[in-house]
């Protein structure tokens, strides 16, 4: 009986620090609770590339298939009525990653995972993006792979 109630404290307490949805990553300490997108929640990851915004959202792995990207100059009014103010634009052009939520294939496709995570149950990202890493997936992973796991994915891979 009282070995019953440790192990119901340790699981209850263990549930209760699991709620924060803080990860640490290289010594800093991770809230995705405080975060409105998953474009937040990307931007945040080292060696994560997140252009644009809304449904205009791009994400690249800097160092793979990077070279799909170009630059470009856009020009547009300055906001106290000078001149035009010259703006470097990134476009990337099919070097999405491949998204995996909870171990299930999402797609490569930014909106695709923005529409499958909320970003307030993210327990980790985890960026794959060396060939031994990402092999394993195939064509699919050939620019990356990007590993979200939420309360729901922790809690089956901890049953």
């Amino acid at each position: 009986m009282k070995y019953s109630f440790t192990l119901l404290c340790i699981v209850l307490i263990v549930s209760a620090c699991g709620s924060s949805h803080v990860a640490n990553k290289g010594g800093r300490s991770l809230d995705y609770s405080s975060m409105s997108t998953l474009a937040d929640a990307l931007r945040v990851q080292s060696g994560v590339q997140v252009v644009g915004s809304a449904h205009n959202t791009k994400v690249a792995i800097r160092g793979v298939n990077t070279s799909k990207s170009s630059t470009s100059e856009t020009f547009t009014a300055s906001p106290t009525g000078g001149g035009p103010v010259q703006r470097q634009t990134t476009v990337l052009k099919d070097v999405e990653p491949l998204f995996l939520v909870d171990g299930t294939i999402v797609g490569n496709s930014y909106q695709q995972a923005n529409r499958v995570v909320n970003v307030q149950d993210i327990v980790s990202i985890r960026v794959l993006k060396s060939y031994s890493e990402t092999n394993a997936f195939g064509e699919q992973g050939k620019n990356g792979v990007i590993k979200i796991t939420t309360r729901q994915g922790a809690t089956v891979q901890a049953k």
